[in-house]
């Protein structure tokens, strides 16, 4: 998969230098995304929270302002950010990691060697911090998954089990015509049928059991497990 990389940084030389040291640290193109301001980053924020980036390069020096702005705005959120700048005082290094970055570099290390150390490293970790994000992210779905598949159930074992029982007084009632209990057993069937269904869903997200895809009526479906397959019925 192809490296995404942000720049924030109205200096378009140092831009250009950038681009051209760290294709040659990964080897194959990277994916850029340029900004040279803090306002063209903000526009974006949507775009980069949905899709984070595997390197965030930033600078502190921008036309509108400073760039530990967007670390304390939470634009780069559970990532590792590099700030560079060229401004050479003291106190700016312990500012931008206060502000939430995790490195400073003055501008020139960016042709030192360990600069491509540190850039592997820090691509390395945030790729595995997102990991992280999606996997709990994909948990809570499942929580709310499972909570909504368990009020459907609820609901509608309640009525379905009136139903069912309904089914089967007039199955079984004397005065019955033969359409009638035909009827009856259908409904008694169908009724059944749900409920089975149902209860196999609840059980397969209970144990995280992985649905196997089928085809049913020319539509892909996921097969319930402890169900048998629908056999026979895909023109149904």
């Amino acid at each position: 998969m192809q490296t995404k990389i942000v720049i924030v940084d109205d200096d378009e030389a140092f831009r250009k230098l950038l681009k051209i040291r760290l294709q040659s640290i990964l080897g194959s193109p990277p994916e850029f995304t340029e900004y040279a301001c803090l306002n063209d980053a903000r526009a974006a924020r949507g775009e980069l929270l949905r899709c984070p980036p595997d390197l965030v390069m930033l600078d502190q020096h921008l036309p509108d302002g400073k760039g530990i702005e967007l670390l304390e705005e939470g634009l780069f959120e559970n990532l590792l950010v590099l700030a560079v700048s060229s401004d050479p005082s003291p106190e700016m290094p312990g500012r931008t990691v206060s502000a939430g970055a995790a490195y400073f570099l003055g501008k020139d290390h960016v042709r030192s060697p360990l600069f491509q150390h540190l850039v592997l490293g820090v691509i390395e970790r945030n790729k595995i911090q997102q990991e992280l994000v999606k996997s709990e992210v994909d948990r809570k779905v499942m929580g709310v998954i499972r909570t909504h598949i368990g009020t459907l159930r609820h609901e509608i074992n309640n009525p379905l089990g009136a139903v069912i029982g309904a089914a089967y007084l007039l199955r079984n009632a004397e005065s019955a015509t033969e359409d009638q209990v035909q009827a009856a057993e259908l409904v008694e069937k169908s009724g059944k049928r749900i409920k089975h269904v149902l209860d196999q869903i609840c059980l397969a997200l209970e144990q995280n059991v992985p649905l196997e895809e089928v085809t049913k009526a020319n539509q892909t479906v996921y097969h319930i497990p402890g169900d048998e397959p629908w056999i026979g019925e895909e023109d149904s």
